[in-house]
């Protein structure tokens, strides 16, 4: 058996190495343009603000998967591929032209777009985007090359990302200004739990432009200097990112491949409508757990798990990939959030009779002078008696209170069970009531 696998990132590593170590005799070819494998884009920021290592990004090289078995081969770029023949076309300095193979896994990823604004190119050299660990490379290059005169940084698009550069652009001493399309930052979080990061951004000297789309990129010898806004303003910078939006790398990718608003369309062993073609990652559509909807979640632990089912299903294993929760966690100098499933509008739409509970989750007791409540909001299903969706703001353990929360929705955990749920306690660690048990005590009369 060949494989061939495109995209060094998250999901074509862990399906390679896990394929390799359960099929031994079996060739593995991996095709990735860049210099770069087994990259993680979440740390990126922090690594740009000298945070974090690019260790800390890049996750080892060529030569440790090749020492494992897999034939890396870097900085070879695929342009083409026949379906039918079962060929790609190659371009690079060890294999260049036609290779051939049993399998196709496609782990080509996503990346960061920058509409069709006027006065853009992608020659301009200080307006960047970042969805790979060769972006961030670039960013901190290009930010140690020219600090002496960087003073001011615009932020176009308040997602994850955007906030998170715009927090380390902050550390390395730039003027930060973000606009945002939108009326609102993070739109599935509700407005109350977002309070927070509004004062954040007030706090640190952050200015938010809402209802501020870029219309226009003023430019001068190829460097960018203002950008024009459809709510009239004019915005002067040195150094910009746009975060608007992410699109999956298929466009070298033949018309016979299925796919739905840019994405690959897969079933639940990631197989496509092709034979012996496959798809994970970032490049895919996932299913909302246990549903029909569509769902896109380019995460790095979602590309893993994709990894690592569909090397058990190439190896004969029988798995089905049931889809998650949109489950995330991001932060905001000191403020973390996190989420998972849906919120209570969402719930709504899809006829739930949903209600909300707010509450104040503790992390340990709240007597100690640093202990800060989180804003907690659950969402239960009214009729089921189970949860639906869960959201948290606040400084410490966000991420973990919303982990719980998750595994109560996958394993549809009645809220009457969750009395029986033994959780640990003391006045440093954790508090009494768990954000499960108040759910208990206010739904379980």
């Amino acid at each position: 058996m060949k494989i061939a696998v495109i995209g060094g990132g998250a999901a074509g590593m862990m399906f390679s190495t896990q394929y390799k170590k359960a099929n031994p005799d079996h060739e593995i070819f991996l095709f990735e343009k860049s210099p770069y494998v087994a990259w993680a884009g979440c740390p990126t920021p922090y690594y740009i603000a000298d945070e974090l290592s690019i260790n800390d990004v890049v996750l080892g090289t060529a030569e440790d998967f090749i020492k494992r078995g897999v034939n890396v081969k870097i900085n070879h770029e695929v342009t083409d591929i026949d379906f039918k023949n079962k060929t790609l076309n190659v371009a690079g300095n060890e294999i260049n032209g036609i290779f051939g193979y049993d399998k196709l896994v496609l782990a080509v990823g996503a990346k960061s777009f920058i509409p069709n604004i006027k006065g853009y190119s992608p020659k301009l050299d200080n307006i960047f985007t970042l969805s790979h660990a060769a972006d961030a490379i670039k960013i901190k290059e290009y930010i140690t090359k020219n600090k002496s005169t960087l003073k001011n940084a615009l932020i176009a698009g308040a997602g994850f990302i955007g906030l998170e550069v715009a927090e380390n652009f902050k550390k390395l001493g730039l003027n930060v200004t973000i606009v945002e399309k939108a009326g609102e930052i993070l739109p599935s979080i509700s407005e109350n739990l977002k309070k927070g990061i509004y004062n954040e951004i007030k706090e640190r000297n952050i200015d938010l432009k809402l209802n501020a789309g870029v219309t226009e990129i003023i430019s001068e010898n190829c460097i960018a200097k203002s950008v024009k806004l459809d709510n009239g303003e004019t915005v002067n910078f040195d150094i910009a990112l746009f975060s608007i939006g992410i699109t999956p790398n298929i466009e070298f990718i033949p018309q016979q491949l299925e796919t739905d608003k840019g994405k690959i369309v897969v079933n639940d062993k990631f197989e496509t409508n092709i034979s012996d073609v496959y798809a994970i990652g970032d490049c895919i559509f996932n299913k909302y757990y246990n549903t029909d909807r569509n769902l896109y979640a380019p995460f790095g632990d979602v590309a893993n798990k994709h990894g690592m089912l569909l090397a058990k299903h190439l190896s004969g294993q029988d798995i089905h990939w049931k889809g998650l929760l949109r489950s995330f966690a991001t932060s905001f100098y000191d403020i973390k959030l996190a989420q998972t499933g849906l919120s209570l509008q969402e719930a709504l739409d899809l006829g739930y009779n949903a209600e909300k509970i707010e509450m104040r989750a503790m992390y340990k007791n709240s007597g100690f002078a640093d202990s800060v409540p989180a804003h907690t909001e659950i969402i239960y299903d009214k009729d089921k008696k189970v949860l639906l969706g869960g959201a948290m703001a606040g400084k410490e353990a966000v991420a973990q209170f919303i982990d719980q929360i998750a595994i109560v929705i996958t394993l549809e955990t009645p809220i009457e069970k969750f009395i029986d749920i033994d959780f640990a306690y003391s006045p440093t660690n954790a508090s009494v009531w768990n954000p499960l048990l108040v759910t208990y005590r206010k739904v379980i009369k």
